[in-house]
């Protein structure tokens, strides 16, 4: 699955949706104008015939025409665009949080990684293990523990401020596999575009539906004031057309939705490789009696969001998702029509079968992280098995984190002190600054913790380092604000002790600022400037140059690497620079361009710097962690480095 051509595909598709919502638009404004002149006059009319006053039909003719003059349609139009602009405004504010804005006002609750619910650390592996197998950080989920409907969502501006939400249904009826067939479907949904799309969406439709919204509170106002008739008729027609308004979203929501549904199923079978793990998810839901229905007060604005169809609609052409009929056959074809009923004893199976052994779920982990990260990065599932034995660097990668390590970071407390280990220095002069720093944070019993874990993170081996960088993050995502502006500080104070940055701290800081700035900071995104390879050659030049000079002591290796990434990209012109040309500095600034590079071009930018890596026939940790970080600040996911795939380079 091609998944930046897909968000550039999500890109142009909200192009589309701006187009509908205008037609929208200026179709309530010529309402607004008619039903408001008729309201007006009608009202004129009967105040006119109360007074006794004799009425001729020129006057009413007289009286139409002033009530349908250019200045009162300019005025009318002007309410009507600035009062749907305003929602838009106010709607898009709200959401600027990202993701938890929308799991949070669903009455979502936060899942923190330490939890000691079976069936929530389960929720929580499984979405860890998808997010490193796409190559993604991992996202913070949130449980709608009063929904038992199964369903399931993802909502975000982008993956940095991605979350994953889940009902109790979903929970409690699905296993492990299931589970994981959902799971990965929603992450197919942040990968091609579709969460900002959807958010976006969420905010134009609360502009129609607001008109409606003013009507309805203008007759509840007037409704204990029997002077405010001409109010009361006002909110009415004013409800009418909040109704069609309504009615226009509901169809541009469910056009917009259906066509990325079957998209999200076929990626979710790509992702596991399995597809029995979506299609049994679907045959539960068909078997099961509450469906996948929302009761949430909030669920309408957002039912495009989810899984499956979150309203009952008796209408296809408003429905938000396919017949699940349909959905089962594209995964199923010979599927005999049978769904699958989760009886009590059943369940009692699945809570034994997902009862498994620390070892045994690190030992799931690595299989889906390497099964997924192998799929994504585009190798040919038939030949994943038959590299079993280069695909279990990667296992080991994970394997070797120590358990101490591991499970502190899947605590906020252990994450931030192992965070901090990671940056102290070697040299004691220079250690013994950090440590004084930490000591003075306002991170009470931080400074403890770091003594104990220090030496164990000192012995490390660099290649797990940056598994572990990945694993803490998302207990750093549970943070309070405050906390994190304290942990931010000390961490840029940690990092400039030796009034410098080196490439590994420059990594480390742009890893954990760029995933955790979603979360807490109003983030800036990167727009999409660039259309043409060309128009990034100088930023290209110094980002492969620095890569080349990094991997390679041999000159001549050097100049074989970046002209194979060069080529890559398209870009055969370009030569590489002296050591000295690319600092730091300069390899910052190229990056950050290098993120305002259109969906469609990162591929080719992304493929030009593995090629450049691969030409030795080695990957280093140093590397895979540069182009992590690079991934990282370009919202794409990170590639996979196979020694197959190297092997083929010779």
């Amino acid at each position: 699955m091609d998944f930046f051509t897909q968000q550039d595909k999500a890109r142009r598709n909200t192009g589309w949706l701006v187009v509908l919502f205008i037609c929208a638009v200026v179709g309530l404004i010529a309402l607004t104008n008619l039903l408001i002149g008729l309201t007006l006059f009608f009202v004129t009319q009967e105040e006119t015939m109360q007074r006794g006053l004799s009425v001729v039909s020129h006057t009413n003719t007289q009286t139409i025409a002033s009530l349908f003059s250019w200045n009162t349609f300019g005025l009318v139009s002007l309410a009507v665009g600035g009062a749907v602009g305003c929602a838009i405004l106010y709607k898009w504010l709200q959401l600027s949080s990202g993701g938890k804005a929308v799991a949070e006002s669903l009455g979502g609750v936060r899942l923190y990684p330490n939890t000691d619910d079976p069936d929530q650390l389960q929720v929580l592996n499984v979405v860890e293990e998808m997010a490193l197998a796409a190559g993604m950080p991992v996202p913070a989920v949130y449980l709608l523990e009063h929904e038992m409907g199964i369903n399931a969502f993802a909502a975000g501006n982008g993956p940095a401020d991605a979350v994953i939400g889940v009902t109790k249904g979903c929970v409690q009826q699905f296993k492990r596999d299931e589970l994981q067939g959902v799971i990965a479907h929603e992450f197919s949904h942040i990968l091609n575009g579709d969460m900002r799309l959807n958010l976006r969406l969420i905010a134009l439709l609360h502009g129609i539906v607001f008109i409606g919204l003013v009507g309805e509170l203008l007759i509840r106002g007037s409704s204990s004031r029997r002077s405010d008739n001409r109010i009361a008729v006002l909110g009415i027609a004013l409800l009418a057309i909040g109704w069609l308004g309504t009615f226009f979203g509901n169809l541009i929501k469910a056009a917009v939705s259906r066509q990325r549904e079957f998209l999200a199923d076929a990626s979710a079978v790509q992702f596991t490789r399995n597809p029995d793990s979506i299609g049994n998810a679907l045959k539960i839901i068909g078997g099961y009696s509450s469906g996948t229905e929302i009761n949430d007060a909030h669920r309408s604005e957002v039912s495009h969001l989810f899984f499956g169809q979150a309203i009952c609609s008796l209408s296809n052409m408003m429905a938000t998702h396919p017949p699940l009929v349909d959905r089962i056959l594209k995964v199923d074809p010979d599927w005999d029509g049978n769904y699958l009923y989760r009886s009590a004893a059943s369940r009692t199976r699945k809570q034994e079968d997902d009862k498994i052994t620390q070892a045994e779920k690190r030992e799931a982990f690595t299989q889906t992280v390497m099964t997924g990260a192998a799929v994504a990065a585009g190798v040919n599932p038939d030949a994943l098995f038959s590299a079993q034995a280069d695909l279990d660097q990667i296992r080991q990668d994970i394997e070797r984190i120590p358990e101490t390590l591991y499970q502190q970071a899947h605590d906020p407390f252990g994450a931030i002190a192992l965070c901090y280990s990671l940056v102290v220095h070697v040299e004691p002069e220079l250690k013994a600054k950090q440590w004084q720093l930490i000591a003075q944070c306002d991170i009470k019993g931080i400074e403890p913790l770091m003594r104990q874990l220090h030496p164990v993170v000192e012995r490390l081996n660099r290649e797990v380092r940056l598994p572990l960088i990945e694993l803490l993050l998302p207990a750093l995502k549970c943070m309070s604000p405050e906390q994190y502006k304290v942990f931010k500080h000390t961490l840029l104070l940690l990092i400039r002790a030796d009034k410098k940055t080196d490439l590994f701290e420059w990594c480390l800081f742009q890893l954990v600022r760029h995933y955790l700035a979603g979360e807490f900071e109003t983030k800036k995104e990167a727009k999409p400037r660039f259309k043409e390879v060309s128009a990034l050659s100088d930023e290209y030049q110094i980002i492969l140059s620095l890569l080349a000079h990094h991997g390679h002591e041999d000159s001549a290796d050097a100049e074989r690497a970046f002209n194979r990434g060069a080529g890559a990209a398209g870009l055969y012109n370009l030569r590489l620079l002296p050591e000295d040309a690319c600092d730091l500095e300069r390899f910052i600034q190229a990056v950050n361009r290098l993120a305002c590079a259109y969906p469609v071009l990162k591929p080719r930018l992304i493929t030009g710097i593995k090629n450049c890596i691969y030409q030795d026939g080695k990957v280093t940790a140093g590397e895979r962690e540069i182009v992590s970080s690079i991934a990282a600040v370009m919202d794409a996911p990170a590639p996979l480095f196979l020694e197959q795939q190297v092997s083929e380079w010779h």
